[in-house]
């Protein structure tokens, strides 16, 4: 039995590029009706997130599980914030 893959991102806003007009901003936030979701990279280890759910719930996760966070937000009906 094959399971599904999961999308990954493009692209995220903390990413750096020609097209990226929140690359550098410190947080970021997904909204969704009364929910929302803020990113923040780690400030002593670039290499893990900070997020936070309603102000409530503070995980860490790496880079890479922040991006399949992000884009399963996404695909949840969440919009980026300012975007």
């Amino acid at each position: 039995m094959v399971m599904p893959q999961e999308k990954y991102p493009a692209s995220c806003p903390w990413d750096f590029g020609p097209n990226q007009k929140q690359s550098h901003q410190s947080e970021w936030t997904l909204v969704n009706g009364n929910e929302f979701v803020k990113f923040s990279k780690n400030q002593n280890d670039q290499n893990w997130f900070n997020i936070n759910r309603n102000d409530e719930t503070f995980e860490q996760f790496l880079s890479y599980q922040a991006r399949l966070t992000y884009q399963k937000l996404l695909d949840k009906g969440f919009k980026l914030q300012g975007d």
